[in-house]
């Protein structure tokens, strides 16, 4: 689905992620938590910047207990919360990720205070990732507060489904883009990453060029999925890359996804992006069975949806 913006138009762009959901009652959360994020966003947007705009609405994905990041994430093979996430600024290219947070329910400040702030390390795994939220200002909470019933519901569910495949795909990932007044974007990204992952994996979200991408006169991306293959191709930074060289936005994202190879243990199906260009044009795309997902601009029209794919 796409898209075109008159020329310098801001629009804020959102998803709740690509994957499978279990029913319409998770549907109808799912894109109530996505226009709430798009409000969020775009107050956000029309009083400030782009980053103001994708950190307000990826806070409150965050916090959004049914989405895959912050609390209510889906747990790992030990049953635990494990967040990673993004954030870059299109204006200085400047960029920041945080992987392995355990105790902070938005990890997003964290990555938008390394981008912000990179002089000891724009990148930041465990167990220091979680030493950031001191140093970002932002209050840190016992592991315990991210995990929800839910979640643990899932867990179990997957333990016995799964077993002993390994880590299974999930609605995975929050993220934004966003293209304010002044011609900015800025990229921001969340997540709890694969349902029984092992301990210590880390997929695309956090690295800057697979899971996000932003840079003026180029675009914003953000990518959801299958981080082992999206890594590979660096997708995020790809379909910003093909959009420069000529193709339409729309045209780009499809290519940047068809170039998703398969390889043992993992799906080719089972990603998505948003993406904005420099001129407003944007677009929603995945070859996941369903993605959640919506656009905004200020004063102007938005939109909710939930795409699906039938396999």
């Amino acid at each position: 689905m796409s898209a075109r913006g008159a020329r310098g138009e801001p629009i804020l762009i959102v998803h709740g992620g690509a994957g499978d959901l279990d029913g319409e009652e998770d549907r109808r959360q799912y894109l109530e938590g996505v226009a709430a994020a798009l409000e969020a966003g775009l107050a956000a947007l029309e009083g400030g910047d782009a980053r103001a705009a994708v950190r307000a609405a990826v806070v409150h994905m965050e916090s959004h207990t049914i989405m895959n990041a912050g609390r209510g994430a889906v747990l790992d093979r030990d049953g635990r919360v494990c967040l990673d996430a993004g954030f870059m600024d299109g204006a200085s290219r400047r960029f920041g990720g945080v992987t392995g947070v355990r105790r902070c329910m938005n990890p997003v400040l964290l990555a938008e205070h390394l981008c912000a702030d990179g002089d000891y390390g724009r990148f930041v795994g465990a167990p220091g990732s979680d030493d950031v939220a001191a140093l970002a200002g932002v209050t840190a909470c016992d592991e315990s507060a991210l995990v929800t019933e839910r979640a643990r519901r899932i867990w179990a569910q997957r333990c016995r489904e799964a077993a002993p495949a390994g880590p299974t795909p999930w609605l995975d990932t929050v993220g934004a883009v966003a293209l304010d007044r002044g011609g900015h974007v800025a990229a921001a990204v969340s997540t709890g990453g694969m349902s029984l992952k092992r301990s210590g994996r880390i997929g695309d979200s956090p690295i800057v060029g697979a899971g996000f991408w932003a840079a003026d006169g180029e675009g914003a991306c953000v990518t959801t999925g299958v981080g082992e293959v999206l890594l590979r191709q660096g997708t995020a930074r790809r379909c910003a890359q093909l959009v420069s060289e000529g193709l339409q936005p729309a045209d780009a994202a499809a290519s940047a996804l068809a170039e998703l190879v398969d390889f043992p243990g993992d799906e080719r199906g089972c990603s998505g992006l948003i993406f904005v260009a420099p001129d407003g044009r944007f677009v929603l795309d995945h070859n996941s069975r369903e993605m959640s997902g919506g656009w905004a601009r200020p004063g102007g029209d938005r939109r909710v949806t939930h795409l699906w794919r039938g396999r």
